[in-house]
């Protein structure tokens, strides 16, 4: 892939996500940009990002950016949901050449017909197997403050400032496999075909 520099475009490869999910697939398997930022916070002992950090020890947790969407609840689910399940990704360099073929389940439509694998509904993604890419890594590491500050609000009940400081110390860009499914409603209809995730859908 390619990105623009100060002295023209850079090349870097993405990495992919391989499905972990143990449950069948109903739908297309798409594969959606996230950025996956390293970030070095320094937050209140009982914050999220606290919480988070001891249950992954002794590894650091990283900040997930959503760059397949600019739409701000999208990248706010998906990004805190990814940086709550902190997920372990079996990853592979490069885009994946082909989709392994998985158990899939008939589709049900909202209207409770049923129909075909890969037929959806209209407001379907209108892109192929993998997303376009729409927030570069400067975007992601303005975004990964968005991101934090989300994780944070989950856990306040009320309203206060909240007191950190955090700069990025790194960006990955992986393409993870989700199928587009309109129940998953906390994850911006997309179900994420990662075993961190069962669980939501079991």
């Amino acid at each position: 892939m390619y990105a623009p520099g100060e002295g023209g475009l850079s090349s870097f490869s993405p990495w992919t996500a391989a499905v972990t999910s143990e449950l069948a697939v109903a739908g297309d398997v798409r594969y959606l940009a996230v950025w996956r930022v390293t970030p070095s916070v320094r937050a209140a002992v009982d914050s999220a990002w606290e919480r988070i950090r001891r249950v992954v020890t002794p590894a650091e947790p990283d900040l997930y950016v959503p760059a397949f969407t600019l739409i701000r609840p999208v990248v706010q689910r998906l990004g805190v949901r990814l940086t709550e399940a902190q997920p372990s990704l079996e990853l592979a360099r490069g885009l994946a050449r082909e989709v392994t073929s998985r158990p899939s389940l008939v589709r049900v439509g909202r209207d409770g017909s049923m129909g075909a694998r890969g037929s959806g509904p209209a407001d379907e993604p209108g892109f192929g197997t993998f997303s376009p890419v729409l927030a570069g890594r400067e975007d992601a590491r303005v975004l990964a403050h968005f991101v934090y500050l989300a994780v944070e609000s989950y856990e306040t009940h009320d309203l206060r400032s909240v007191d950190y400081e955090l700069e990025t110390t790194g960006e990955e860009l992986i393409f993870i496999p989700a199928v587009w499914d309109p129940r998953q409603i906390h994850e911006s209809n997309w179900r994420l075909l990662l075993r961190e995730f069962d669980g939501l859908v079991a």
